[in-house]
C-alpha cells in the first residue's frame, strides 16, 4: 500500500464582512475623536497658559497661572513638566489613531471589493462616523479640495502643531538662561518625533512591518513625506543649533563653526545679543525675525513692590542668575541681591541699583585663593551701566572687564577686590567708594570722574587714566601707577604714599597738600611745582621698577579684555622696561628737577621749626578743604580723616579733629562718623 502523503497546508485568505465591521470602526473613531478633541484642549490650554508667561515673569520666576482654574504653578515645574506631558498626550492619541486606522483601512479594503470601479462610491461608506481621520482613510469619493482638507486636518494637529507647541514652550523658557531645562525640551523634542516617525507610519498603512510600512508611505505620498522630514528636520535643527543659551556647549560650538570664537564677539555683536543663527537675519534689539528673544526684555519697569524697604532689607532674590545679555535699562532693582549673578554682556542703562548686592557668595574663599569661581562672584564683563544709580552697591569681588559706566553713580559703592580692568567710568561719581583690597583696574578709564575721598589704596591701576578726575582726599597708598595718566587730575589731599608712578604722566596735576611719602617715582612726567604745595615727599625715592615689580608689570596687560586696549598698554610699557630708555632719563631735567624737590622736603623735614610750620599750613588746608559746601557730600572730609589716622601724619590731629567736628564746616557734617571718631581717638592718643 502505498504511503499517502499529508495534503499541503493552504494558506488561509479570510473574508471580512465590512457590514459587521462598520460598527467597530465607529466605535473606535468616536472615542479617538473624543480624545482628540482633549489633545486639543490640552494643546490650546498649555498655548495659553505659555503665552501668558512675560519676560518679567520669567526675571522674577513668578509662578504661572494655569487659565479658568487660576491655579498657581511653580514657574521651573511648569516648564519642566508641561513638555513631558505634552508628549505623554501626543503619544496617547497617535497610538489610539493608529489603532483605529487599522480597523479602517481593514473596512476600506473590504468595501472596495464590493465595488465595481475605483470610485469610493459603496453606500456602507456613508455610514461611517464623522471623524475627519476616518473620513480621510474610508470615506465616500469627494472632491480633491475636500479630500487634501481631511487629510491635512490629521496631518496639521497630529505631526506639526504639537512639534510646533513643543518648539515653542522652548523658546518661551530659554531667556531663563537654564541649560538643563533647554536640554529636557530638546529631548522631549526628539522624543516626540522619533515617536511620530516610529508610530506615524502605521496611520496610513496596515502593514505590521516599520521598513514596508515606511516604503509604502513614501512610495504613495512622496510630497508629504518630503515636507514632514522637512519641517521635522528644521524644528530639530533650531531646537538643538539656534535657540541655545549662550555660552553653553552647543552654542560654542555654533561660534566655531560660524568663525564667532570668544576672542572675536563683543557686546554689540547681534550673534550674541540673539539668537546663533549664520544664515537668517537678526535684529538689532536682539530679537530673530523680531519675534523670538532668547535673552530677557525688561525694560522701563518698577520691579520693586516693597518701595519702602529698609535699609539692608532684600527687595528681589536674584541670586546666582543668569541674566547674560538682558535688557534691563531703567528699571527698578534697587536693594535687590544679585549675588553671585551672571551680567555679562548685559544692559542696565539709567537702572536703579542702589544698595544691590552684586557680590561673591563667598568672599573669604575668594581672599584665600583668589578663585572667582569656587567663590561664585558675580560677573558683568561688557556689560552696560551707563547713567545707573549704584550708590551704596556692593560690588566686592565682581568681574566687570570692559564695563561701561559712563555717568554712572557708585558713591559710597564698595568695590573691594573687583575686577574692573579695561572698565569705564567716565564722567561717573566714585565719590567716597572703596575699591581696594588689590582692585584689578588695569586700563580702566576714569576720565573726568569724581572718586573724592574714595579708597584705591594697593590698587592695580597701571595704564588707567584719570584725566581731569575728582580725586580730593582719595587714597592711593601702595598703588600700583606705573604709566598711568593722571594729567590734570585733582588730587588736593590724597593720600599716594608708597605709590609706584613710574612712568605716569602727572602733567597738570594738582597735588597741594597731597602725601607722596616713601612714593616710587621713575620717567614720571612732572607737575608743576606751584601744584605741590604742602605735599609730603618724605622719604620719596626715584626708583626704575625691579625685580618683582618687572614680572607684574609685563604681566598687567594681559588682564585687559580688548585687544586694542591690551597692546596700547603693552606698548606704553616697553620704556619703562627698556634698560636704554632708563639711562637716558637720568640725563634729563625731569630727573634733576625730581631730585631737586626730593631734596628740599628732606631738608625741610630736618628743621624742627620748618616742619612746625609745615604741619600748621598742611593743617589748614586740609581743614579748609574738607568744610567746603561741595566737598564731596562728605566723602573729603572721610578721606581726609582717614589719611590723618595714618602713622607718621605730619599734620596736627588735634587741630583737624576739631575743624571738622565743628558746626561750620559744612562740608564734614555728612561724612563718615566712624571716621571722625577714630581720628578724634588717634588725636588723644598722638604724643604731644
Amino acid at each position: 500500500m502505498a504511503d499517502v502523503g499529508a495534503a499541503p497546508e493552504q494558506e488561509l485568505d479570510p473574508q471580512v464582512n465590512p457590514y459587521s465591521l462598520i460598527d467597530a470602526v465607529n466605535r473606535a473613531s468616536d472615542t479617538a475623536h473624543f480624545g482628540w478633541l482633549i489633545f486639543l484642549g490640552v494643546m490650546a490650554y498649555l498655548m495659553i497658559a505659555i503665552t501668558g508667561v512675560s519676560h518679567k515673569d520669567l526675571l522674577l520666576q513668578q509662578p504661572v497661572q494655569l487659565p479658568i482654574f487660576g491655579i498657581l504653578i511653580p514657574q521651573l515645574q511648569f516648564f519642566q513638566f508641561a513638555p513631558i506631558l505634552l508628549v505623554l498626550f501626543h503619544t496617547g492619541i497617535v497610538a489610539q489613531l493608529v489603532l483605529l486606522a487599522r480597523k479602517t483601512l481593514e473596512f476600506d479594503a473590504a468595501v472596495r471589493k464590493l465595488e465595481p470601479s475605483w470610485r469610493r462610491n459603496h453606500p456602507l461608506r456613508l455610514e461611517l462616523h464623522n471623524f475627519f481621520f476616518v473620513q480621510a482613510v474610508a470615506g465616500p469619493e469627494r472632491s480633491r479640495v475636500m479630500g487634501a482638507f481631511l487629510h491635512a486636518m490629521s496631518w496639521l494637529t497630529l505631526v506639526v502643531l504639537p512639534v510646533v507647541l513643543l518648539l515653542y514652550i522652548q523658546i518661551s523658557f530659554l531667556p531663563y538662561h537654564s541649560v538643563a531645562i533647554t536640554w529636557l525640551h530638546r529631548l522631549t523634542l526628539g522624543l516626540d518625533i522619533a515617536m511620530l516617525v516610529l508610530i506615524g507610519v502605521f496611520l496610513s498603512e496596515h502593514e505590521t512591518s516599520f521598513f514596508k510600512a515606511m516604503g509604502r508611505v513614501v512610495w504613495r505620498h512622496p510630497l508629504t513625506t518630503i515636507l514632514t522630514v522637512v519641517i521635522l528636520s528644521a524644528v530639530s535643527l533650531f531646537s538643538f543649533f539656534v535657540a541655545t543659551v549662550p555660552g553653553e556647549a552647543l552654542d560654542r560650538a555654533m561660534r566655531r563653526v560660524t568663525g564667532f570664537d570668544d576672542s572675536a564677539v563683543t557686546r554689540e555683536s547681534p550673534y550674541l545679543m540673539g539668537f546663533s543663527t549664520p544664515l537668517f537675519g537678526q535684529r538689532g534689539d536682539g530679537t530673530l525675525f523680531g519675534l523670538f528673544h532668547r535673552n530677557l526684555i525688561v525694560t522701563d519697569l518698577d520691579l520693586v513692590v516693597d518701595k519702602d524697604a529698609s535699609e539692608g532689607e532684600v527687595t528681589l532674590n536674584l541670586r546666582g542668575r543668569d541674566l547674560r545679555y538682558a535688557r534691563l535699562d531703567r528699571s527698578d532693582l534697587h536693594q535687590s541681591d544679585l549675588t553671585g549673578a551672571n551680567l555679562d554682556g548685559a544692559s542696565l542703562v539709567g537702572a536703579d541699583l542702589r544698595n544691590v548686592r552684586l557680590q561673591c557668595a563667598d568672599l573669604t574663599e575668594l581672599i584665600l585663593t583668589d578663585d572667582r569661581r569656587r567663590a561664585r562672584c558675580a560677573s558683568a564683563r561688557d556689560a552696560d551701566f551707563s547713567k545707573a544709580r549704584l550708590d551704596g552697591a556692593n560690588l566686592s569681588g565682581i568681574d566687570l572687564r570692559g564695563g561701561r559706566l559712563e555717568q554712572a553713580s557708585l558713591v559710597k559703592a564698595g568695590l573691594f577686590s573687583a575686577v574692573i580692568a579695561g572698565a569705564r567710568f567716565g564722567s561717573a561719581r566714585l565719590d567716597g567708594a572703596s575699591l581696594n583690597g588689590g582692585v584689578q583696574a588695569q586700563g580702566a578709564s576714569f576720565l573726568i570722574a569724581s572718586l573724592q575721598g574714595a579708597d584705591l589704596g594697593g590698587a592695580h591701576l597701571q595704564f588707567a587714566d584719570f584725566s581731569s578726575a575728582q580725586m580730593q582726599g582719595a587714597s592711593l597708598q601702595h598703588a600700583h601707577l606705573q604709566t598711568a595718566v593722571l594729567r590734570d587730575a585733582d588730587l588736593s589731599g590724597a593720600t599716594l604714599s608708597k605709590a609706584r608712578l613710574q612712568a605716569a604722566d602727572m602733567t597738570g596735576a594738582e597735588l597741594s597738600g597731597a602725601d607722596l611719602r616713601e612714593a616710587s617715582i621713575w620717567m614720571t612726567a612732572l607737575p608743576d611745582e606751584a601744584r605741590l604745595r604742602f605735599a609730603d615727599m618724605t622719604g620719596a625715592e626715584l626708583a626704575a621698577p625691579a625685580g618683582g615689580d618687572r614680572d607684574q608689570l609685563r604681566n598687567a596687560p594681559r588682564t585687559i579684555d580688548d585687544e586694542r586696549l591690551r597692546r596700547l598698554a603693552e606698548e606704553a610699557l616697553v620704556p619703562l622696561l627698556d634698560a636704554e630708555s632708563a639711562r637716558r632719563w637720568e640725563s634729563t631735567s625731569d630727573h634733576a628737577r625730581w631730585r631737586q624737590m626730593i631734596a628740599r622736603v628732606g631738608s625741610e623735614t630736618a628743621d624742627p621749626a620748618s616742619t612746625q610750620g609745615f604741619a600748621r599750613d598742611l593743617t589748614g588746608y586740609l581743614a579748609t578743604m574738607a568744610c567746603r559746601r561741595s566737598a564731596g557730600g562728605g566723602a573729603i572730609a572721610t578721606g581726609i580723616a582717614r589719611r590723618a589716622q595714618a602713622p607718621r601724619f605730619r599734620g596736627e590731629r588735634g587741630e583737624l579733629a576739631r575743624a571738622l567736628a565743628e558746626s561750620q564746616c559744612v562740608g564734614a557734617r555728612q561724612m563718615d562718623p566712624a571716621q571722625l571718631q577714630g581720628l578724634s581717638v588717634a588725636a588723644d592718643g598722638a604724643p604731644r
